[in-house]
């Protein structure tokens, strides 16, 4: 399994198979550590829309998470030939081990699929996962951080 990993904003960023996980145009893939992308991918939902957080421990949608995701249905309605790939995440605090950080990840995308499914999305169209690896690797457990790893990201194209 190849890893990337980054720094953004006082956090590690880490990507399991980063090379394998974006779909590419050109077919050119490059193996091993690697800090650019292996190719461009361009999703129809921007990226300020492209992730819903939730509270600890919980796999329910805010109100918040609710408008993002309203407008990504709007976005994904209308693009009926695109998939869509949801991948959620845990916290290292709330899920200490790889098998509840992957149960409650996919707890929390089946949440986000529901949704869509409810707002006309095709569920067809839509494979909703957990992870078992934090995306996110805080240098400190503040509650920002860890935040910040609670999430689900939708991606949408032809994955």
């Amino acid at each position: 399994m190849k890893m990337l990993v980054a720094t953004l904003g006082g956090c590690i960023l880490a990507q399991a198979a980063f090379a394998e996980d974006l779909p590419c145009t050109t077919g050119e893939r490059r193996g091993g550590l690697d800090f650019s992308s292996p190719c461009i991918w361009h999703s129809p939902i921007p990226a300020h829309d492209a992730a819903v957080g939730f509270e600890p421990k919980s796999a329910e949608l805010s109100i918040e998470a609710k408008a993002i995701l309203d407008r990504q249905a709007a976005i994904l309605v209308g693009l009926s030939n695109e998939r869509v790939k949801l991948v959620g995440y845990a916290d290292t605090v709330e899920a200490q081990g790889p098998a509840e950080q992957e149960q409650l990840g996919q707890r929390r995308a089946a949440a986000v699929r529901d949704y869509l499914v409810s707002r006309g999305v095709g569920p067809g169209r839509i494979s909703a996962v957990g992870s078992d690896h934090p995306f996110l690797i805080p240098r400190q457990a503040t509650p920002e951080n860890l935040a910040r790893m609670r999430v689900v990201f939708t991606r949408a194209g032809d994955l």
